[in-house]
């Protein structure tokens, strides 16, 4: 409803009014319009007055700007200063002319009339243009620098949501062999072929769990000995012990010299599959597998099985690699979920999809299929030879591909190291070599597994809750997705939250797979390399030289193998040394472990002699110009011999002390005599050691003498019990004696002799002597020099104090030193 001019509001509503919007007074407000106080005229302003005919709009006004204001009859009570009311109506009257709509002073209208001070408070407010057009941009740069992470959040989940669509499944792990298994009657005979080069420490286990399949038809198993500088072969007859018929089933060939165009496992396989139609022309199914598998009972029937039910020219399994080590851990889960990703599943085995792939560690093939494309030859030089094969084999029928349970790898990938080399020797010939694919994996990695959680911490950073949401939302996602694969490996999901650690690491590895390619050592593989055209184009001298090389490395894997499966803290500690010395030190270790392990064996004594016999020839030929060792431990260390001028007095220093334990008992009769064995079978080494090290000349003896003096008697101390049971005593007959015990036939009564516990007392104290005297000749020498031996020596030390706390009584009671106390000494001692 309108009202006129002059009309008042209800008294009612006029209480209302001034109770809830106090006004502001006139005095106060002139004072802040740069006027004079009381002169200006209070009530014109409460008005809302303006120099002209009509008044201004006002506050109490009706809609049309008549109505009666403040002034036009109703004052109400003083405004609160500072007060919501106050604040409003100060903005309302200090407009200036033009701004509100009011006719001015020629009857133009006018908003308002700019009162004094007027532009300074707004150049202040940054209302003139140049402050407008600085807020402006101002704003525009806070909109870019925050949307950008949205953006790429934005993208991430888009790549996401492509992969899905494209790769439909892959993420499930759901892939299994049935547990109905079904075998046509009679079964079909098979043949299992295994190409092994250097595989001694696996491949008994692998052929022992084919020959004790139970499996209704015919099974035998070839493996072909590819030219391995270990003992392959005969690790291999072993395994084939004790099983029934083990040894008429298993044939063991020796591997011809590798041919030119060949990949070293598709000649191996070719021939062990010549061999296999010569043993059994009438098998139905060869199964292709690697030497270091070990098939879980009943795994050749079900393969089987799924391939006769389902008609498949080729059934693989994706077996269960070890995942133990905090690598491990990390990274093996990882690699299946990017296999299954790469090449998912349900698309491999649905017939009219064409993408194919196998895992190459178990692969049972139909032999007619495998004929009818022109057998192993038709992908001969192919490096990722598995998914190469089953590429050609879905032309002719269907596959499969699955995960297995409880078939397992025994690789071991303790470092990050083992991991990297397996993924580097054929990620970039997985990219075809392309250096446009190789951009394309290292963008498509960083946008679908590392944009996420960057983004999420950038996004909270920033206050971007948005791109924050987004990221986080990616990052869960996929952990949520990759839950699968962790439950197969037994890993916690939050585990998931890693895989873009993960990711970045297997980028990077990418990355050095395509530098060790353009550097000719392209998927390098126990001692051979592939890299480019290979040796094709080279010269005689190059291609010598390549295979001198790749010889040497593969050498020193050979010894680094035996160091780390040692299961000794020695691996560890050598670690830390400079890359060459430390695999000298492999070398150097690796000769103390097989010699050790002749005189420990279980062989009669005349053939632990022979063999050690047979290590002086070695040694002898390691210094004869004329003449090269065969052991492939002994050719490792021609280098380190020449390298750091290692004598070899104390190579046969080392093999004596060896032929003292060989024998059926061991008994020393004084303490000079444990010296001297101790000087064998650990000074020796010291002796050794400390010139690959880099000791000073002048100290290598004396630190090498009383090192190895403490450490082996704390041996003694620690392994008495042990030791007795192979009827061998370390402490001096004399002492003993000396002590009441003159009987030693009986070890069990020696280590209850009251006695007993004195002698043991005593060498104590002369090992802790010993260490005293270390620790003052490790002072002489430079820090990083000696960090090996003084970190051996710690631990040591660890050992002598828990056996002094434990006492001499319970000699049967063995102490240990933690490996987090080992991890901590290696800390200390190891920085710097």
């Amino acid at each position: 409803m309108r009202r006129l001019a002059g009309d008042q509001p209800p008294a009612r509503l006029r209480r209302r009014l001034s109770r809830s919007r106090p006004r502001l007074s006139a005095g106060r407000l002139d004072g802040r319009r740069g006027g004079s106080g009381r002169g200006s005229g209070g009530a014109g302003l409460l008005a809302c007055s303006a120099p002209s005919d009509r008044p201004l709009p006002c506050r109490d006004a009706g809609a049309d700007g008549h109505g009666p204001g403040p002034a036009g009859g109703h004052q109400g009570p003083p405004p609160r200063p500072g007060g919501r009311g106050h604040r409003r109506d100060r903005r309302r009257l200090a407009r200036p002319p033009g701004a509100g709509g009011s006719p001015g002073p020629s009857g133009q209208t006018v908003q308002k009339r700019p009162g004094p001070g007027h532009a300074a408070r707004a150049r202040a407010r940054g209302q003139s243009p140049a402050g407008r057009r600085a807020r402006l941009l101002g704003a525009c740069e806070r909109n870019r620098s925050m949307s950008l992470p949205l953006l790429l959040a934005a993208v991430s989940l888009l790549a996401w949501a492509v992969v899905l669509v494209s790769r439909r499944g892959f993420w499930r792990a759901d892939q299994r062999l049935d547990t109905l298994t079904t075998l046509p009657t009679p079964a079909p005979a098979l043949v299992a072929v295994i190409p092994a080069r250097d595989e001694a420490q696996t491949i008994a286990v692998t052929v022992r769990s084919l020959l004790n399949q139970s499996y209704l038809g015919t099974l035998k198993v070839v493996v072909v000995d590819d030219n391995s500088i270990d003992n392959t072969a005969q690790a291999a007859l072993e395994g084939a012990v004790g099983i029934s018929d083990g040894l008429k089933r298993l044939s063991v060939i020796k591997g011809r010299p590798l041919p030119p165009g060949w990949s070293g496992k598709l000649w191996a396989l070719r021939q062990g599959l010549d061999e296999a139609k010569r043993l059994s022309p009438e098998a139905r199914y060869v199964l292709l597998t690697d030497a270091d598998i070990e098939h879980a009972p009943g795994n050749i029937t079900r393969l089987i099985s799924q391939a006769e039910r389902q008609g498949l020219v080729l059934a693989s399994m994706m077996v269960k690699l070890r995942c133990r080590s905090p690598w491990e851990h990390l990274l093996i889960p990882a690699f299946v979920f990017f296999f299954q990703k790469l090449y998912p599943f349900p698309q491999v085995n649905n017939p009219d999809r064409d993408i194919a792939a196998a895992a190459g560690g178990c692969m049972l093939v139909r032999r007619e299929a495998l004929d009818a494309i022109g057998g192993i030859e038709s992908i001969r030089g192919a490096l990722i030879d598995d998914c190469a094969l089953a590429a050609r084999l879905k032309e002719k029928g269907p596959i499969w591909l699955g995960l297995a349970g409880r078939t397992r790898s025994l690789r071991v990938y303790d470092s990050l190291g083992d991991i990297w080399g397996m993924v580097a020797r054929t990620a970039y010939v997985q990219l075809r070599r392309s250096p446009w694919m190789l951009l394309a994996t290292v963008l498509g990695m960083t946008i679908l597994y590392l944009f996420p959680p960057v983004l999420t911490v950038l996004g909270l950073a920033l206050g971007d809750w948005l791109a924050a949401g987004l990221g986080g939302l990616g990052w869960v996602g996929m952990a949520f997705l990759y839950r699968p694969t962790l439950r197969l490996y037994r890993r916690p999901p939050i585990a998931g939250l890693a895989l873009p650690v993960a990711a970045l690491l297997y980028t990077l590895m990418t990355l050095d797979s395509a530098r060790r390619h353009y550097r000719g050592r392209g998927g390098e593989w126990k001692g051979r390399a592939y890299g480019g055209d290979g040796l094709e184009g080279a010269s005689a001298a190059q291609a010598e030289g390549l295979r001198e090389a790749a010889e040497t490395r593969a050498l020193v894997a050979h010894v680094e193998a035996i160091t780390r499966t040692s299961g000794t803290s020695f691996y560890g500690a050598m670690r830390i040394l400079p890359r060459e010395r430390r695999e000298s030190m492999y070398a150097l270790y690796a000769f103390c472990r097989v010699v050790d392990d002749i005189a420990d064996g279980t062989e009669p004594e005349g053939d632990k002699r022979a063999a050690l016999a047979r290590w002086r020839d070695e040694i002898a030929a390691l210094y004869d110009p004329r003449r090269e060792p065969t052991h492939p431990v002994a050719r490792a260390l021609e280098g380190p011999r020449w390298r750091h001028a290692l004598r070899q007095e104390d190579f046969l220093a080392v093999i004596e002390g060896m032929e003292m334990d060989a024998g059926q008992r061991v008994r020393l009769e004084d303490v000079p005599a444990l010296e001297l064995y101790c000087d064998r079978v650990a000074c020796a080494v010291g002796r050794l050691s400390n010139r690959i090290f880099g000791v000073e000349p002048a100290l290598i003896d004396d630190i090498a003498h009383h090192t190895g003096l403490a450490l082996q008697l704390i041996n003694v101390l620690r392994d008495v019990a042990e030791d007795a049971e192979r009827d061998r005593l370390y402490l001096p007959l004399n002492r003993l004696r000396a002590h009441g015990v003159t009987d030693t036939h009986d070890l069990k009564a020696v280590l209850a002799h009251p006695g007993t516990a004195q002698v043991c007392a005593e060498l104590a104290g002369k090992a802790a002597a010993e260490l005293a005297e270390a620790d003052r000749l490790h002072a002489q020498c430079h820090r990083r020099t000696i960090r090996p031996a003084v970190i051996m020596k710690e631990v040591y030390r660890r050992y002598l104090i828990a056996l002094n706390a434990r006492g001499w009584e319970h000699l049967d009671q063995p102490v240990k030193v933690s490996a987090w106390v080992k991890m901590l000494i290696a800390l200390r001692h190891g920085m710097g």
